[in-house]
């Protein structure tokens, strides 16, 4: 397996988790105040659970561009199927994914990250069109035109 090309962690923003921490301190000491420990680590370990587990997991996507594949969370996309790439500003990602959206394209999106790139594939059928989170556009883009060039000359040679 070679170097990625692109390689990029979708993570949840630092400054999240402060607030978050305190969030789920309050919590545990607002509901289990006064309580025994029979009370107190269930209420513990649910709030952990409900706030703090799920915006870990969804802060693992990884976006990588490598051996002609884009890889974005479980999705894998030949970069050779690839017409056109669109980086896209929050402003362009808000509309390509509300009032613009086609629902039966493929999105790999996460909520804090506000640009992205889209992909418009050479066989529109089932999927028109990709539209991946990431916070630099112009350099995913780049990687995967890059890589979609060096594949094809590879095929030529």
């Amino acid at each position: 397996m070679t170097e990625p090309a692109f390689d990029e962690r979708l993570t949840v923003p630092l400054r999240w988790w402060p607030a978050l921490g305190l969030i789920v301190v309050f919590g545990i000491f607002e509901v289990a105040a006064g309580f025994t420990m029979v009370v107190y680590v269930p209420v513990s370990l649910f709030l952990v659970g409900f706030f703090i587990v799920p915006l870990f997991l969804s802060g693992r996507v990884r976006v990588t561009v490598r051996d002609g594949v884009l890889s974005a969370g479980d999705s894998d996309l030949p970069v050779t199927t690839v017409t056109t790439i669109q980086a896209l500003d929050r402003e362009a990602t808000r509309l390509r994914l509300g009032p613009q959206a086609d629902p039966a394209a493929r999105t790999v999106v996460r909520g804090w990250v506000g640009s992205s790139v889209m992909l418009r594939l050479s066989n529109p059928h089932p999927v028109p069109y990709w539209v991946v989170s990431t916070r630099r556009p112009e350099e995913l883009a780049a990687a995967i035109k890059n890589e979609r060039d060096s594949v094809r000359a590879e095929r030529t040679h």
